[in-house]
């Protein structure tokens, strides 16, 4: 999968170390999804962010990427393809930076992740999101995503786990 096909619009790429200041900016700008999903956010939680994958996963199935106009970071996407089966990807996060947010940007990008997942042959995206979490509850809803009835208790926090068929 070329990350080049998640967006016609922003310029897309993998995110890497020096990306790190970029990103935390991003990530201080949405106080309420660190109010309910820790850990609070720091240089070195994002640096493990972009390497850690699940069990039986390589560092090939995961894209930690951003969305970018022009040089400002936009949004950015923790994605893992086939997992937790063949034909599922994984979304571990979905960030847009506030100043984007109430727009339809949001909305906008992932709709296009959607279709470049259909198109690399996946039928099905699921994610979680903290319990309580309002914000992000209505993002997932609004966006095509139904409950799955599953929650899983991570440290801190109790996961709502979401899914939606492409």
């Amino acid at each position: 999968m070329e990350v080049s096909d998640f967006s016609d619009k922003y310029k897309v790429r993998r995110l890497v170390t020096s990306d790190t200041e970029e990103i935390l900016k991003l990530s201080l700008s949405n106080p309420t999804f660190y109010k309910y999903c820790p850990p609070e956010i720091t240089r070195p939680v994002i640096r493990h962010d972009m390497t850690v994958v699940p069990p039986h996963k390589t560092k090939d199935d995961k894209y930690y990427i951003g969305f970018f106009d022009g040089d400002k970071l936009v949004a950015m996407l923790d994605l893992i393809t086939k997992y937790p089966d063949e034909i599922t990807a994984w979304v571990g996060l979905f960030m847009v930076d506030s100043q984007y947010q109430g727009k339809g940007i949001g909305t906008a990008i992932f709709k296009e992740i959607m279709s470049a997942l259909k198109k690399d042959g996946l039928k099905q995206v699921e994610l979680a999101y903290a319990k309580g979490n309002q914000q992000s509850e209505h993002f997932w809803l609004k966006n095509g995503f139904f409950k799955t009835g599953n929650e899983a208790e991570e440290p801190g926090y109790t996961a709502i786990i979401m899914g939606r068929l492409l």
